[in-house]
């Protein structure tokens, strides 16, 4: 995969991230803190939760094809350093505390499997649309 592609990949992911984080942070603000007001600033964490969340990425990155033993390593490892910086952001911030990590971390599991599969239909997608543009090629 070449880095522009990667690139448009990532960028797409990007705007799913930041889709469902603001759900999520919809959801779980309705849960734990119903009562808690904020400026026209809180609009920008999902931005930076977005972006947060598509760092860890470019661990799955590589110039050559990987196998698929290496990918899930790798996607593991994302996730994991995902999990780390968005707990470690929200703690540090101190917008993340108690019970309400967990349920973060449960979310950030959730957004990160929706990612994927949006991810994953969208690649289906085109690579059904190649391969019929293919066929019609190769019966002229």
């Amino acid at each position: 995969m070449s880095f522009s592609e990667f690139f448009k990949k990532s960028l797409m992911s990007f705007f799913i991230i930041v889709t469902c984080v603001t759900l999520v942070i919809a959801v779980l603000g309705l849960i734990y803190e119903p009562d808690r007001r904020f400026g026209y600033d809180a609009y920008f964490s999902p931005f930076i939760f977005g972006l947060i969340g598509v760092v860890p990425s470019f661990a799955t990155y590589s110039k050559r094809e990987l196998t698929i033993r290496q990918m899930i390593i790798r996607k593991i490892l994302q996730l994991s350093v995902l999990e780390a910086m968005i707990l470690s952001f929200g703690y540090l911030m101190d917008i993340m505390y108690g019970p309400m990590m967990f349920a973060v971390a449960g979310a950030v599991f959730a957004v990160f499997l929706v990612v994927h599969f949006f991810s994953y239909a969208i690649d289906y997608r085109e690579a059904t649309r190649l391969n019929a543009e293919l066929k019609v090629f190769q019966e002229r």
